[in-house]
């Protein structure tokens, strides 16, 4: 492997005994562009979740539960040792490198990729070693011939009408947040954050409508780093909002002359090793506020953005029923292939207003390519045949909210066997949705809503439950979530994914997704009440569902929603589409 003996070669040059890979930019993006895709360059591996560890002698890969049977594919014949993360027997990889580095060995790393939150960990899990660090040089860089260029797209405003709040006022929001917490500048990196903070969106990443920039945010300035190119023709408009322009390569630089007075706040969880590396040792930091300032605020949504947000899923909804009533009827299934399908939901998505990008790559996975989590057809994937399950998940970006849904299709016979377990899977789903949990909850109480049923069975997912969602940013965003290990409170008007799954390796998968915005629901002699109300309205396959397995309340449930799914989509079809939604969410009976 010739890129392999290239970096063996600079490691040695530089005394490193191991260099370690990363997934991630220097904004700590889950996705992004080509030139930062070091992972997949060197290893193969296209999953959003991979790190590589190289030595002179060994190299491996971990990655999560979502892609084991994706990387045992792509990673055979390359000698790459793939690591599972999670899995009894299996060490991370900080653990890995504690068993291999040499005491006083020495580490290299690209900073720009690497947080300090990760840094930490890493100091603090080989410190007996008494490791040292190079983390100022780009040791792929230098033998990545080729290497893709960053985009240089124009960003655009996001008008009023969608932002709803003036940059200038979300500003006032953040030194509030600011101020009472006796911080007087703060350093923000996230892409997402910054399109937020300026009410700007672009094209400088896969699937998310965000520009490179970093904001250092004062009591009396805010300083903006970006390509000054890209925001030429609205600067003015910035300028006045409040917002000072520099160059995007100048931070290092404003850091490094910082005044040491004041306190400075920033996300070590985000903020990577070159930029903390640059704040002035005097300079009195803070990073130990819950979650992320702007992270915070941008995810409880105003009524503006929940207005529009309901009005994108529910032309996301008309999106998906055109898709699975085109799927259906389709004569003859087999001549389309997994990226067809994907190609068709996006030539879908096009055709409605205010639509910007798809928000993810379409994951369309027929049979036992659906065990796979976060599946990838690549361009072409496999041919559909009319038998057993079709799972799908897509998600769009529009003007007025980013969208996210998930669902499993029959498109041939099943099992009674699956048949059983899409019902639980469904079981978990309904759970959720009609949860109702009093303020001060976190995601991570709720989540065994959503598995209950799966484990009456011995049986489970190797994922969250849900997630949060941005509003015309990224598809996954925090701080909230509903998983094992999601400590945020859930608030009103947060969104969230809840998306309860099974996965038969080999055989199928089966993931029922819908979004639900958090809401509140009543307030008693023993505090507010929330609950969780659903944005998507699109149907849930009844020819997948052993009714034996459901209760009446249940029942009840899944044929409100399909009611309601009727009345609210139907308007946005054609008569024959309108026939056939109303056939796929006639009521459900006991054995049916």
């Amino acid at each position: 492997m010739e890129k392999l003996q290239a970096l063996r070669s600079l490691m040695k040059e530089r005394g490193l005994h191991a260099y370690l890979i990363t997934n991630g930019d220097a904004h700590n993006s889950e996705y992004v562009t080509g030139h930062w895709k070091t992972v997949a360059w060197f290893s193969g591996f296209t999953g959003s979740n991979g790190m590589v560890v190289v030595t002179q002698t060994q190299v491996g890969l971990w990655t999560d539960g979502r892609y084991f049977i994706q990387a045992e594919n792509q990673l055979a014949g390359t000698g790459i040792a793939l690591f599972k993360m999670g899995t009894p027997g299996t060490p991370d990889f900080k653990e890995y490198l504690s068993q291999e580095l040499p005491q006083d060995g020495k580490l290299g790393i690209d900073g720009r990729v690497v947080t300090l939150k990760v840094y930490k960990e890493l100091n603090e899990a080989l410190q007996h070693k008494g490791i040292t660090y190079a983390y100022t040089e780009d040791l792929l860089g230098l033998i990545w011939e080729g290497r893709p260029t960053p985009p240089s797209a124009p960003a655009f405003e996001h008008e009023p009408r969608f932002a709803g709040k003036t940059s200038a006022g979300k500003l006032a929001d953040v030194r509030a947040v600011m101020a009472k917490h006796d911080i007087t500048a703060y350093l923000a990196v996230t892409l997402d954050d910054m399109a937020w903070l300026m009410n700007i969106r672009g094209d400088d990443i896969p699937y998310a409508p965000v520009v490179n920039a970093y904001a250092l945010i004062t009591t009396d300035a805010a300083h903006i780093f970006i390509d000054q190119s890209k925001v030429a023709g609205f600067a003015a408009n910035l300028d006045a909002q409040g917002f000072t322009l520099h160059d995007y390569n100048g931070l290092v630089s404003f850091l490094n002359n910082l005044p040491t007075g004041g306190k400075l706040y920033y996300d070590p969880d985000k903020t990577n090793m070159l930029l903390v590396d640059a704040l002035p040792k005097g300079l009195v930091t803070k990073c130990d506020l819950p979650t992320d300032i702007i992270m915070t605020l941008k995810s409880i949504k105003s009524e503006v953005e929940l207005t529009n947000s309901r009005n994108a899923y529910i032309k996301e909804s008309a999106v998906l029923v055109r898709f699975i009533k085109w799927l259906k009827e389709n004569p003859d299934i087999s001549a389309n292939t997994e990226a067809d399908t994907a190609k068709e939901i996006t030539r879908l998505r096009r055709q409605q207003p205010d639509f910007l990008q798809d928000a993810f790559s379409t994951i369309a996975a027929y049979g036992p390519n659906a065990a796979q989590a976060h599946y990838n057809p690549g361009p072409v994937g496999a041919n559909l045949q009319p038998d057993g399950f079709f799972l799908v998940d897509t998600g769009g970006n529009y003007l007025d909210g980013t969208t996210d849904t998930t669902r499993t299709i029959v498109v041939g016979p099943i099992t009674d066997n699956m048949k059983r377990h899409f019902t639980l899977v469904l079981k978990g789903y309904l759970a959720m949705e009609r949860a109702i949990f009093p303020k001060g909850t976190k995601g991570m109480h709720l989540d065994i809503l959503a598995r209950t049923a799966l484990w009456q069975y011995g049986l489970d997912f190797r994922h969250g439950t849900g997630h949060g969602i941005g509003y015309c940013l990224c598809v996954h965003e925090g701080p909230q979530g509903l998983s094992p290990k999601s400590e945020v409170e859930l608030q009103p008007g947060m969104l969230l994914s809840v998306e309860p799954a099974y996965y038969e390796a080999g055989a199928y998968g089966i993931r029922t997704e819908n979004i639900v915005e958090v809401y509140s629901h009543s307030e008693t002699e023993y505090g507010k009440f929330y609950g969780f109300r659903p944005l998507l309205y699109c149907p849930i396959d009844t020819c997948a569902i052993d009714t034996t397995l459901l209760n009446d309340a249940e029942i009840n449930q899944f044929n409100d929603y399909h009611q309601k799914t009727y009345e609210l989509v139907s308007p946005l079809l054609m008569e024959d589409e309108r026939a056939w939604l109303y056939a796929a969410t006639r009521p459900i009976g006991i054995g049916d």
